[in-house]
């Protein structure tokens, strides 16, 4: 909401479109169609142009708003741009983030159906279709698998809320476990004013991990099989595990074993660990544990790199998401799309354990599963 371009642009068509479809976002959220985000705009003009004039007393109206920061810096933009003309050129960037960037990548390399129709690579089934959300189908099936089983019925009355769906699998398909998913839980329902003691939140861990694992079956498989390829790649000897990127960088990842040495003890009764890391000693645990996630982490990497190397308009980028002028955002999509098949393009998993040394025979590659990368091309909603 801080963020401004120095260097503007005059609104052509397609950027009103996107900034209509902005303003939309950032009061009603992005779970809606582009079509509901310009509506919402179109319908609102007189509330945008009151919040703009008379900030502090509309307060209570803009504060409603999903981002209203966002909301509020876009309603000052608007209505010195477009209703009163007092600035000729738009400076306030608008922007979209992946929907989902991990199981996006997995599928994409998988060529799931499932997982590429649910993190939204595909086309809406219809022109004013809004975004697919994979995290409200994995509470969807939870709730299934809750409604069979007498023990977790009780979790049902949790399985209303958007944010307890979202940490489980956007954090385990990244290898996160469930000591780091169930704060996370916790503290999404506490945004709700419920309060869940840990065996509870344990429980809704395992009924949605289960949930996702069942909804998408490929990508978890693909998180097994890369926790497999680097214990096969220790077994032929490696410390250390280096990879290329479809950008041609080459990452190189060490884990070394924490050598204590000095425990100090302070005065709230915890105590702090100083550890000599000089011995170099491998952990070879912790480099599988952590071998995923930093494999699909390179890849979202390489996607910003592959898309926006050579770009020559404004832009903000921060891992999965991006900020430009609302003119240069139907080239930024493009410019993602074809990234991103570019990237996945042919057997990347294959060519991982490749570049590993770990053969065929070491460890069985993994089957794609059949969906086109070109139908990617039509995405709406990869980056929403």
């Amino acid at each position: 909401a801080l963020l401004k371009f120095r260097d503007g642009c005059k609104l052509n068509e397609d950027g009103i479109y996107w900034v209509k479809a902005a303003i939309g976002a950032a009061y009603s959220g992005s779970r809606l169609s582009h079509q509901q985000r310009i509506k919402w705009t179109e319908d609102n003009q007189e509330l945008i142009t009151l919040i703009a004039e008379n900030p502090f007393h509309t307060i209570n109206e803009w504060e409603q708003a999903k981002d209203p920061w966002q909301f509020l810096q876009l309603c000052f933009e608007w209505n010195e741009v477009v209703i009163k003309g007092t600035e000729k050129f738009w400076k306030v960037p608008v922007g979209s983030d992946s929907t989902s960037s991990g199981l996006q990548l997995l599928s994409g390399m998988r060529r799931d159906p499932v997982g590429m129709k649910f993190s939204n690579l595909l086309e809406p089934e219809h022109e004013e279709s809004p975004p697919l959300d994979a995290y409200l189908h994995v509470l969807e099936v939870a709730k299934e698998i809750a409604s069979t089983d007498f023990t977790i019925t009780h979790l049902s009355k949790y399985l209303d809320f958007r944010n307890v769906g979202k940490p489980v699998l956007m954090v385990s398909i990244y290898g996160g476990k469930a000591d780091s998913i169930k704060p996370k839980i916790k503290e999404a329902l506490a945004d709700e004013g419920i309060s869940i003691d840990d065996q509870t939140a344990k429980q809704l861990v395992e009924l949605l991990t289960k949930a996702s694992k069942k909804v998408f079956p490929a990508a978890f498989e693909a998180l097994r099989w890369l926790e497999k390829l680097a214990k096969a790649a220790h077994k032929n000897g490696a410390t250390s595990i280096t990879w290329s990127t479809p950008t041609s960088d080459l990452i190189h990842l060490y884990k070394y074993k924490l050598n204590e040495t000095t425990k100090v003890y302070l005065s709230d009764g915890s105590t702090l660990t100083i550890a000599n890391w000089d011995d170099k000693q491998p952990d070879l645990k912790k480099q599988v544990t952590s071998f995923a996630p930093s494999f699909v982490h390179s890849f979202d990497a390489a996607l910003c790199k592959e898309a926006f190397t050579d770009w020559n308009h404004p832009l903000a980028l921060i891992h999965d998401c991006i900020r430009v002028l609302p003119n240069d955002m139907d080239r930024a999509n493009d410019r993602i799309r074809d990234a991103f098949c570019s990237i996945v393009d042919g057997d990347p998993l294959s060519r991982l354990a490749d570049d590993l040394g770990v053969s065929a025979a070491n460890l069985k590659r993994l089957e794609q599963l059949g969906e086109d990368l070109q139908s990617v091309s039509k995405s709406r909603y990869m980056f929403n």
